[in-house]
């Protein structure tokens, strides 16, 4: 059975931590071939939301506070788990989670072009020009605050 977590640093456990930056490397050093360091010093101070199922992490983002905004990154599901919907799910629960840990906050991230159009779907608008970060072509996109009251809109 799949258990949703929302975590700060100081409260994962070691074997949660091993596992999420396990599932980091497969996929950003891996698949993406990605040189980008990883882990850096945003997981010290971020929120991690992930996804346990049948003992493995799945699913995973971190959340922070950056200057005056929220942003969020390292989006990431298992191969096995691609498919299913899982990347929605994700957002959901990182706008649940910034919703009640960061409300009335503008969330500003930076998307990898390719997802651009995903986000869109929960209300983030791109802007301006498209832009090379960490190897790949990416975007700016801003969310406007959300209330706590919102956070009900948004899977949990």
């Amino acid at each position: 059975m799949m258990q949703w977590f929302d975590k700060e640093f100081n409260r994962l456990t070691v074997g949660e931590l091993f596992a999420i930056l396990k599932l980091r490397a497969e996929v950003f050093n891996g698949e993406q071939q990605s040189s980008y360091p990883d882990p850096d010093d945003n997981d010290q101070h971020a929120h991690h939301v992930f996804a346990i199922d049948n003992g493995k992490v799945i699913a995973y983002a971190r959340y922070f506070k950056q200057d005056d905004a929220i942003t969020f990154g390292r989006v990431v599901v298992a191969s096995q788990a691609r498919g299913i919907g899982l990347g929605g799910k994700i957002v959901e629960h990182l706008l649940t989670g910034i919703a009640n840990n960061f409300p009335h906050t503008e969330i500003v991230i930076h998307a990898q072009a390719y997802v651009e159009q995903f986000y869109q779907k929960y209300d983030f608008k791109a802007v301006g020009d498209h832009f090379i970060e960490a190897e790949r072509e990416h975007v700016m996109m801003i969310h406007e605050p959300l209330k706590k009251e919102e956070s009900g809109n948004y899977g949990n």
